[in-house]
Parts: structure tokens; sequence; C-alpha cells
């Protein structure tokens, strides 16, 4: 039972992050209030962050319409599952082999819109980011490292 529990609290997670990556460009989204998003969204903030000016804001939202279908199709196919994984527990009633199912393949779907997240961010780091900028981002990906950390701790 912990271990459905555990699956499924970073299923909900990554979907919730997931999410998160295919909206941040969508008009009328204002982030997620209480964090230092603010109401801009995440994008703004790394841009922010980063110091990013209009010239690769602009390099970065055209990369993005590139990459845009291929993570939302992802995102789809993982709320599809989500709805799914929901079907096979309404009601407190849990198939194992079903859930473990529905998991396996939430898991692919995850590691695939993982692999694209990673193969975007290599983009931008790569082709769009100086050198000042880069270094910034790596201590913004080790702050994020620690708060996960952090997060995971917590549970215990």
């Amino acid at each position: 039972m912990k271990r459905i529990i555990t699956i499924s609290v970073v299923v909900a997670v990554l979907t919730i992050a997931g999410l998160a990556v295919a909206r941040a460009n969508t008009r009328g989204w204002h982030g997620c209030i209480g964090h230092r998003w603010g109401h801009w969204g995440p994008a703004a903030y790394l841009g922010h962050e980063l110091d990013l000016s209009d010239a690769q804001k602009k390099q970065i939202a055209s990369m993005w319409q590139t990459e845009k279908p291929a993570v939302a199709g992802l995102v789809q196919e993982l709320a599809a599952e989500s709805h799914e994984m929901h079907g096979a527990t309404a009601n407190g009633a849990t198939d194992e082999s079903k859930v473990q199912e529905i998991a396996a393949r939430q898991g692919v779907t995850l590691s695939k819109l993982i692999v694209e997240k990673e193969h975007f961010t290599a983009k931008v780091y790569a082709n769009v980011l100086t050198a000042e900028q880069r270094q910034k981002a790596d201590k913004l990906q080790g702050e994020w490292g620690e708060r996960l950390e952090h997060i995971g701790k917590g549970m215990e």
C-alpha cells in the first residue's frame, strides 16, 4: 500500500510539473502564487533570474514552439493515463494488476517527458545562454535539487 501511495505522489508531482511546462507559454496563466514565480509563471521567473535579453526570450519562445507539439502530446497521454488510474482506483477499490499496468505506462510517459525537457534545456543552454547565464542556471538547478531533497526528507 505504501508503494502505491508513493508512486501516486510521485506521479502527481510529475504530472503537475509536466502541466506547468506545457502551460508555461499559454496566455492567461498566472503561475503558482506563493512561489517566487509571482504572477508570471516559471518561464518568466527564469528569464528574470537569468537576466535574459528580449532577443534571447524570442529565441527560446521560437524553440519552444517547435518543441511544444511533442510535449503537449505527452502531457495529453499522461492525463489519459491519470484518468485511467482514477477509474482503476475509484471508490477505494484497487485492482492491483491494473494499477501496476497503468503505473508502468505512466512511468514510460513521464520518462519521455523528462527526456524532452532535458533536450530542450540542453538546446537553450548550448544555443542561447551566455557563460554567465549558464553559471546562474547551474546554480538554480542546484537549488532546485536541494529543495527536492528537503521535501523528500520532510516526507520521512
